[in-house]
Parts: structure tokens; sequence; C-alpha cells
């Protein structure tokens, strides 16, 4: 099955490509002369996704009570570009799997959107390295999409296997039960499929594809892997899950809570944050 998969991969099919509006953005962050009316003018020509941004730039979450952005100028000096693509991201790529059958696409992106808020409030408490803490939050949302190209690459054996009894009672972690099934994991599958059809930077894919490892070397500094698989474990810990679960529970390990310094009281904040931070991003989810 694996080499099925693979080469099923390699052909692409109808794999979602990356959306047009995200390959921009990213072209015009690279840019050293990129400024606000030149993201401004490229996310005007999208109506919708013009709309959801001003309304996520206008919730408290966002906005801290200041006064409301008028439009998408006054919504990107509100949040920063960066922010921006970020929240690009979480409009433009749930559309792009519009196909999904196999579960609920909501809970899916809600875990995702969760565990993305989480890796970037960690990396910014815990890493110093620029491009960590810019690849976090992308890291994060993407960690699980290689559950959405099974689902699209062999939807009806997928199915099959996400409905078995003995998947959703089974005391061993997705992962394990996909590559005894499939020969490949969603972690493996997930960062090829970033790599080679979205071409997404190299410290992205790399966290994808071990976003389940545990890490037991304590003499070295954190590292991005370590903090979205920290937030991965958070996100399920605290019922801020995805509907692709078995009874196999991740628990956040020892090692990173003495590596990290931080305490039990201030990752229930960071929780307590995301599950409010939520509350934000449900215009994605409305019609």
């Amino acid at each position: 099955m694996r080499e099925k998969i693979l080469e099923s991969l390699q052909q692409k099919g109808d794999l979602p490509p990356l959306p047009k509006v995200l390959l921009a953005l990213q072209k015009l962050k690279n840019d050293p002369d990129c400024n606000v009316d030149d993201i401004s003018r490229l996310i005007k020509a999208d109506m919708v996704l013009t709309g959801k941004l001003v309304t996520l730039s206008n919730n408290v979450f966002f906005s801290g009570g200041r006064d409301k952005a008028e439009d998408i100028e006054e919504a990107i000096v509100r949040l920063g570009i960066k922010m921006v693509l970020d929240l690009c991201y979480s409009v433009e790529v749930p559309k792009s799997f519009s196909k999904i059958k196999s579960f609920d696409q909501t809970q899916f992106w809600k875990h995702s959107l969760a565990v993305g808020y989480l890796t970037r409030m960690l990396a910014n408490e815990l890493l110093e390295d620029p491009a960590s803490l810019e690849a976090s939050f992308l890291a994060g949302l993407m960690h699980d999409v290689g559950i959405l190209v099974f689902d699209y690459l062999v939807p009806d054996e997928y199915f099959a296997f996400l409905h078995k009894k003995d998947i959703s009672g089974s005391g061993q972690p997705l992962e394990a039960l996909e590559m005894e099934t499939f020969g490949i994991n969603h972690q493996e599958l997930g960062a090829l499929f970033l790599k080679k059809w979205w071409e997404l930077p190299p410290i992205v894919t790399d966290s994808v594809t071990t976003h389940h490892e545990d890490y037991t070397d304590g003499n070295k500094k954190i590292t991005l892997v370590e903090v979205l698989s920290a937030a991965n474990k958070l996100a399920n810990e605290n019922e801020i899950s995805h509907p692709v679960v078995t009874k196999y529970k991740e628990i956040t390990s020892e090692e990173f809570m003495k590596k990290s310094g931080l305490s039990q009281e201030q990752l229930d904040m960071f929780i307590d944050q995301t599950k409010i931070g939520l509350l934000a991003f449900d215009c994605l989810f409305e019609g």
C-alpha cells in the first residue's frame, strides 16, 4: 500500500494546489520592498478573504479593545504583516481540502488552529531563532495535513481504516496504526506533500515529519520540533482535538517541562488563551 500511496502522491492527481493568494503573499513577504499597500492590494482582490481578515482584526482577541478597523489597510497595520499571512493560511487552507468526507473537518481545523496558536505562544516564550519563530504558527496549522492527504489519495481505504472499531478503541497512537495498515503515517505523508506540491520551507516540513516524536537530550536548546510536539500534546490533553483520534493518550513529557522551565500554571494560561482565541476564529467556519 505504501508504494501505491507514494506513486499517487508523485502524480498529484486532484490534490489541492497551494491557493494562489497564499503563493502571491509568500512572494511579496520575501520582497524587501514589500509594504502594507502591496499586501492590501493583493488581499482586496478576494472580497471573502478581505471580509474575514477585517472581522478577525476587530475581534477583541486581536484588537485589544481598540477602535474597529474600517478596511483591510487598517487591519494589516493592526495585526502586522506576519500575523496577516498566518491568518490568510487559516482562512484559505481549510477551503482547499473541501473534498474530505471521512471525518468532521470543522473539528479537525479547530484542533489545527489550536496547535498553531499554542506552537506560536510556546515559541515566543522559548525560542530565539527568527526562522523558527516565523514558522511556528504555520508548522502547527499544517502538522496533521497528512490525514487529509490520506483521504485524498486512498479515500475508501482510509475511510474504512478510520471507522474500524479496533481503531477507535485502540491504545495505540494513530500514526502507529497508519504505519501498520498503509506502511506510511500522516506525519511522513503530510511532510512529503507540503515539500513537493506546496513547497513550504524545510523548517516547516521537518517539524511536520517529527511532530509525534519525543526528545530526551536535556543538553540542547529547545527546538521548534519539540515545541510543536508539546503544543499538539497539550491540545489533545485538554480535549481541543479533531475527530480522528484513538484512546491512546499523549502527555506532555517531563523532559520538555524541565527543559522549558515552564510551570503548569503557565501551560494552563496558554490553554485558556488558546480556547478564547478559537472563538475568534468561528467566522472561518461560517458559510
